[in-house]
């Protein structure tokens, strides 16, 4: 007979207890409209959009979506009034989303720049980017400033400064890597980064770029892996650079890293679970990072959007008194004084959810069947608890 052993790390009426934090995905409401890759994504205020892409069929798209994040639901937008177009990029200045450059057709590359306002829920066509036209081109926003260069028609390393106000373009220093296109950018603490990439079908980038827009410089940075790629999933959220997936000709990858500017360190944490993915949709609102989609590699193209968030412990929390777990009957055991139902979500030690439990409001002593293995684990309430248990036979 198993022994019993109960372990608790939890967080009782008064007592602090040690901060930890990790990484959790949780899955969002799927987009309804036509499944899509190389798509324009931007977020205004708590809402993220999505507009353009390709699909099955080499079906193109004009249309645009908007997701709210306050109540994860997906409203059709007005469409972009210009051609369907695809491998267009996407950013947000001045509480305005923007749609630049893009493919329409195998012989039309497209410069043109469109402003989305959410007010008005209108289109408004802009200065064209002055570059040649082109399609999966890199774009990143600095002190509501936008950067957009590199691409395809064919391979271009230039670079172009966007000011909303002004509407006007200023041509930058050129970026001083290969030329490139699918390559990711981001932006974190006044500087521009630039991630990855390809050239040809066998010519795929691990390198990593700075561009500093005081002094008008790129600085080469460490390689973040050996494993080149393009496609990749990239945003930030709470001062921090994300950046994972992606993938070759030959092959899609589900890592995930941490970027953190100040140590520039880069941290593996949890991917997606299921499949690998290239060519997903990105974009942040508020302490979390959002993917839509990707190219499943197989010919199958995803309609999921997957939500990236950190849980973080809260000190002296007096609605939880303990969460236990009961190794010899296989039950999580709850003391519980809440005023409100809740809903209890176990993750494993990487942040992937093994199972979710409904608590109504006034239950205090609360029985879950649950096997769990030996290991750590952690749990977290909807209303801001969070902990870790260590399960041990």
């Amino acid at each position: 007979m198993k022994a019993l052993k109960f372990v608790l790390l939890s967080l009782y009426i008064g007592i602090a207890i040690p901060a930890f934090s990790t990484y959790v995905w949780t899955q969002k409401a799927s987009f309804p409209g036509a499944a899509r890759v190389e798509l324009a994504t931007f977020t205004i205020g708590g809402n993220g959009y999505i507009s353009c892409g390709i699909g099955y069929s080499n079906a193109k798209y004009n249309d645009c979506w908007q997701w709210n994040a306050s109540n994860n639901v997906w409203t059709q937008m007005a469409s972009l009034p210009s051609s369907p177009r695809y491998g267009c990029s996407g950013f947000s200045i001045n509480n305005k989303g923007y749609v630049v450059c893009g493919w329409a057709t195998v012989s039309q590359q497209l410069n043109e720049l469109w402003e989305y306002d959410q007010s008005s829920n209108s289109w408004t066509q802009k200065a064209n980017f002055p570059g040649s036209a082109r399609y999966t081109a890199t774009s990143f926003v600095i002190n509501n400033l936008a950067y957009v260069g590199l691409g395809y028609t064919p391979y271009f390393n230039d670079f172009y400064k966007y000011d909303g106000l002004t509407n006007s373009w200023t041509q930058i220093a050129n970026f001083p890597g290969t030329a490139r296109q699918n390559a990711s950018g981001l932006s974190l603490n006044g500087k521009g980064y630039v991630i990855g990439g390809h050239e040809d079908a066998n010519n795929d980038f691990n390198d990593f770029y700075e561009y500093d827009p005081v002094t008008d410089s790129w600085t080469v940075k460490p390689n973040l892996f050996s494993n080149g790629r393009f496609g990749a999933t990239e945003f930030t959220f709470n001062n921090l650079g994300f950046y994972g997936m992606g993938g070759t000709y030959q092959t899609n990858f589900n890592d995930f890293y941490e970027y953190d500017p100040v140590s520039g360190v880069w941290t593996s944490i949890p991917s997606i679970s299921g499949f690998s993915r290239k060519s997903s949709g990105t974009f942040s609102i508020g302490s979390a990072g959002y993917v839509y989609g990707g190219n499943f590699l197989n010919g199958l193209l995803s309609n999921e959007l997957w939500e990236l968030s950190n849980v973080s412990a809260i000190n002296d929390v007096a609605q939880v008194s303990s969460v236990v777990y009961n190794s010899t009957t296989s039950h999580l055991m709850v003391n519980t004084h809440l005023s409100k139902p809740t809903i209890l979500k176990i993750y494993d030690i990487k942040g992937k959810w093994i199972q979710s439990f409904s608590i109504r409001s006034g239950q205090q002593n609360v029985m879950l069947s649950l096997r769990l293995d030996p290991s750590v684990y952690l749990y977290q309430f909807n209303n801001g608890v969070t902990g870790k248990l260590v399960v041990q036979y």
